[in-house]
């Protein structure tokens, strides 16, 4: 065991106690105990001493073990449950189970009672795990569900377009406006280009394992800036560009070019129309492990009763977003699979800070 066993003990008698306690200690299990024997101390015990494992005597002047289970089931914990009795029958034993009892000990065999634990705990352990990896399951399909109900909406939008210009062009006495009908055909395949290639994306993020090159972090900003150029609004904005990488950078560069680009793009999207200065401030630096990437702009901001929620998949916290939806989400799974963490500061009509930290030399699994 890694770290300190704390135990919960359920028991009126000391010397009982005691011997149970130099058993545990006698096996080699480092532990903290902690005695009680009402059931208003063992209820405060459950909330404020937070254990490890329960082990309780049968038979108390107050209460006894199947009301102690009564209690422990109510609150739902997922903690071993050990009954260690004087003598018990089978049926009671079998209705111990039942009631989520993890074993029993008899007091007279304690010899028993350190395997039982780690048993106990082992398989709570598994038990965790397959719950954890149950939750993760559904979350993922619940992600995927609206991830491809929303694909297919957006998708839809703009190919009704194109198959309802494309009818319009062809139909006769339509030829004077034939031009504008292919600009507009022109405009729904760009913007069906775009979606699409949000969607590979978050399919290539998610899928795929991070390949780690060193990053010339200078080129690959300037390589995102240059892609940025043909966003409606970034010759208004200024850039400016600090770089303080003293130490060697090791990462997956497409998938940071992506964070970089989709956090750029936002704030070259909501920048402030209003402001006469408006910018955008990338500064990188080192830290003990990786770097830290800070993105600062004057824009239009973030609203504080929508800023939990600005990473979900398809969420669009202003109502003249025109995007996929995705940026944000991308940029939240591409650093979660480099490792990093990400947080944003925002204020409304203030201006956003996104930083993120980056581990370098991840260890891939």
């Amino acid at each position: 065991m890694t770290r300190q066993l704390k135990i919960l003990h359920i028991e009126d008698n000391v010397a009982d106690a005691g011997l149970i306690a130099r058993e545990l200690k006698q096996s080699g299990i480092d532990f903290t105990i902690k005695v009680v024997e009402t059931k208003n101390d063992y209820s405060n015990a459950l909330k404020n001493y937070n254990p490890d494992i329960i082990l309780s005597d049968h038979s108390l002047p107050q209460f006894d073990s199947i009301e102690a289970l009564s209690i422990y089931n109510e609150n739902n914990f997922q903690i071993p449950f050990i009954l260690i009795t004087g003598s018990v029958s089978e049926e009671f034993a079998i209705r111990c189970i039942k009631e989520g009892a993890d074993d029993y000990i008899l007091k007279n065999n304690l010899i028993r009672l350190p395997s039982a634990i780690k048993q106990a705990l082992k398989s709570r352990q598994v038990e965790a795990d397959k719950r954890k990896v149950h939750l993760e399951l559904e979350a993922t399909n619940k992600e995927l569900n609206t991830f491809i109900y929303k694909a297919a909406h957006d998708l839809r939008g703009p190919l009704c377009s194109i198959m309802g210009l494309t009818n319009l062009a062809t139909m006769e006495g339509e030829k004077e406006n034939l031009k504008d009908y292919i600009h507009k055909i022109s405009e729904s395949t760009l913007k069906l280009d775009a979606i699409l290639l949000s969607l590979i994306d978050v399919m290539t993020i998610k899928d795929t394992q991070p390949v780690l090159n060193e990053i010339d972090l200078k080129s690959l900003v300037d390589s995102v800036i240059k892609r940025l150029k043909y966003i409606e609004g970034y010759e208004a904005l200024k850039f400016k560009i600090k770089i303080e990488n003293k130490k060697g950078f090791f990462s997956d560069e497409s998938i940071l070019n992506s964070v970089l680009y989709n956090i750029l793009e936002n704030a070259i999207k909501y920048r402030n129309m209003s402001h006469p200065g408006p910018f955008v401030d990338v500064k990188i630096s080192n830290t003990d492990t990786g770097i830290k990437i800070e993105i600062e702009d004057n824009g239009i901001g973030i609203d504080g009763d929508i800023k939990d929620r600005i990473f979900e998949m398809y969420f669009r916290g202003n109502e003249d977003s025109k995007g996929s939806g995705l940026g944000l989400y991308l940029v939240a799974n591409g650093i979660k699979k480099l490792g990093g963490t990400v947080c944003v500061e925002s204020k409304l009509n203030n201006g956003s800070v996104f930083t993120i930290v980056l581990p370098s030399n991840l260890i891939l699994t």
